[in-house]
């Protein structure tokens, strides 16, 4: 009787697990639909309502450093202006007297995309500044936070530099230097502020880019590389800026409009560097279309203009993988192109890698250019 009322039970409890087990699933499964709708949902809605969404953002980020003092003056402190390489032998015996780089990242940068360029142009004897700033913040805020630090950099007596600015850090810094609320010509003229001789910019949206949308997993990869220098933070994610920036990143936005109205700062050269990740550019169309008309009647000579056209646009919209040519242009600056990915063009993937990326010659060539005027 034990032994037959002991196999009743089980099968009798496992019976019930088997009818059990599958609803607990439906039910998870219910709840992640729905939370996946809803998110979409919102998404859907805030397309239409940006500055709304973005007002939304900045408040949560100031209720989570109010709530939370603590943390929010720890994360602050991985931020600011600094000497690249710190701990290295060539940074701490900086010449004051050594012409002096600024360089400003983009949007989710864990701090790699340096590691090719700065090694490079301190072996050129300039003195190499990197600033990490709040970058899913609004770029206005990023602006005046690299304002504040750039005047703290007069203050340690360095009177010029040049920027070289990554992606959103390209906004970043026409934001700071041609904003009114800013008036950084202002500052250079009473002597608050190192004067700005030049700005190169490297992949830098200046009109948008549509895959500001998806800069979710772009952070996730910036908070994990934190998490491993064990620098990070739970709540790094929203101290470090609520997103923000990405929606100053969409074409058309409120702060792009603003910003490209405005005239070109006085007296600054600049040069902006555009990836091409297409397997042709231009030099290549040419001399492509330059056989072809070798070969096809001219009744056809329109149909290859028309593929010509076709190949330039595929080349401009593909552009670095995530800034489109046409995006990163702006009227009256210097433009250049390069082959190669948003990243793959400034920085190598591997440490170890003997590869030149292709934006570092252009960079140390023009530095050397407005050195050479100064």
């Amino acid at each position: 009787m034990n032994a037959s009322f002991t196999s009743y039970f089980i099968i009798g409890n496992d019976s019930m697990n088997v009818n059990y087990r599958p609803k607990r699933r439906l039910t998870w499964l219910a709840y992640l639909g729905a939370a996946v709708v809803f998110f979409v949902g919102l998404e859907f809605v805030f397309d239409f309502f940006p500055e709304k969404e973005k007002e939304l953002r900045s408040g949560l980020r100031s209720a989570v450093e109010k709530t939370f003092p603590q943390e929010a003056a720890d994360v602050a402190r991985s931020f600011g202006l600094s000497s690249y390489g710190l701990d290295s032998e060539v940074s701490q015996s900086m010449d004051s007297a050594a012409p002096s780089i600024v360089l400003i990242h983009g949007l989710d940068d864990p701090g790699k995309v340096w590691m090719n360029l700065a090694p490079g142009l301190e072996a050129k004897g300039l003195n190499v500044w990197e600033i990490r700033y709040p970058n899913d913040q609004p770029v206005v805020d990023s602006a005046r936070f690299f304002n504040d630090e750039l005047t703290d950099l007069k203050a340690r007596g360095i009177s010029q530099i040049i920027i070289v600015a990554h992606s959103m850090g390209g906004l970043v810094s026409r934001e700071m230097l041609t904003s009114p609320h800013i008036a950084y010509s202002a500052k250079v003229r009473t002597g608050a502020a190192p004067r700005v001789a030049g700005l190169i910019m490297v992949g830098t949206p200046n009109h948008g880019s549509q895959l500001a949308r998806f800069r979710l997993f772009s952070e996730i990869r910036d908070q994990w590389i934190h998490m491993v220098k064990g620098k990070g933070h739970l709540l790094r994610g929203i101290l470090d800026g609520a997103g923000e920036a990405k929606i100053d990143l969409l074409p058309e936005s409120l702060f792009l409009n603003m910003l490209n109205a405005r005239p070109h700062p006085e007296g600054v050269k600049m040069l902006i560097i555009a990836g091409i990740a297409s397997p042709w550019d231009g030099k290549d169309i040419d001399r492509f279309i330059d056989s072809a008309q070798e070969h096809v009647p001219a009744s056809e000579q329109k149909t290859l203009r028309d593929f010509r056209a076709f190949l330039e646009s595929m080349t401009d919209g593909l552009g670095d993988g995530l800034v489109t040519v046409e995006s990163t242009r702006l009227e009256g600056i210097e433009h250049q192109t390069v082959r190669g990915t948003h990243l793959s063009m400034i920085r190598n993937v591997m440490e170890n890698s003997s590869r030149i990326p292709p934006a570092i010659p252009l960079i140390y060539e023009y530095v050397e250019q407005i050195l050479a005027t100064q």
